[in-house]
């Protein structure tokens, strides 16, 4: 191309040159060698500012080609900040809705606590009312489940669900003494003296116990709300029962004195 161009521009001086040497027939001039090498000179210095434009036509052309690229870069990037802006207005709109409904739902809870809450007091209440009027069975370890309950009664960190789920499974746990018999270690004061002993619980009826000599035993009454002292007497009865509570015989009848029973 750039070649071509030199020739043109070449031809087109010479023939300019022809022209007004015909132009001239009657001038000759002096130094005709001279005149030739001036036109070339002439042609090679536009030949050579020729080039020099054409590499800044190169050099805007690429910056051009740059320009329209970086502008479809920029189009599209637009186009998917414009489709991730309205994504993020939807979960705006959507967290702000959840955000409401849990307000709501904490409002709701702060009024349900009212009186959710004095009812669960009345329950404990109740609970050690209970424990404190049955037959001192598990004693301690009972009074420790009521302890904990009166102790996150009041206590943030707990949610009123929470409270209700640990007093509940308290209730059932009381509840279920009452269907079901069973047998457990511990001791017993008789007469000012601390003895190992072996109880035997039938449902919330009855309470027994034996020293493992059979020497002593004995059962409480709710009606002295007291032991009452049977010295050895029972004693292969209850042993019985021991053994058919930790299940080391099978279920049979056995006689055991009941409440209002004489001594």
């Amino acid at each position: 191309m750039k070649k071509s161009s030199i020739l043109l521009l070449v031809f087109f001086s010479i023939s300019s040159l022809s022209q007004e040497t015909q132009q001239n027939e009657s001038v000759v001039p002096e130094n005709p060698e001279a005149l030739v090498n001036d036109s070339i000179d002439i042609q090679s210095g536009t030949i050579e500012n020729l080039q020099k434009t054409q590499v800044k036509i190169d050099a805007l052309d690429t910056e051009s080609k740059k320009l329209t690229n970086e502008y479809k870069d920029t189009v599209v990037e637009y186009e998917i900040l414009n489709k991730y802006d309205n994504q993020l207005e939807r979960i705006t709109n959507n967290q702000a809705e959840e955000i409401a409904n849990i307000t709501k739902q904490i409002e709701d809870l702060d009024e349900t606590n009212k009186y959710v809450l004095p009812l669960l007091e009345r329950m404990v209440v109740t609970l050690r009312d209970l424990i404190e009027i049955d037959i001192p069975f598990l004693i301690d370890e009972r009074m420790t489940r009521l302890e904990e309950l009166e102790d996150i009664l009041f206590k943030a960190n707990f949610s009123t669900a929470e409270k209700f789920r640990k007093i509940y499974e308290a209730y059932q746990i009381e509840n279920e003494y009452g269907r079901t018999i069973e047998a457990y270690s511990s001791s017993i004061d008789i007469d000012g003296v601390n003895l190992a002993a072996q109880f035997f619980r039938l449902g919330r009826l009855n309470l027994y116990y034996m020293t493992p000599d059979g020497d002593e035993t004995g059962y409480w009454s709710k009606d002295d709300n007291n032991w009452i002292h049977l010295g050895g007497k029972y004693s292969d009865e209850i042993d019985s029962a021991l053994k058919i509570a930790y299940k080391q015989a099978p279920p049979d009848f056995i006689n055991l004195p009941l409440q209002g029973v004489e001594k």
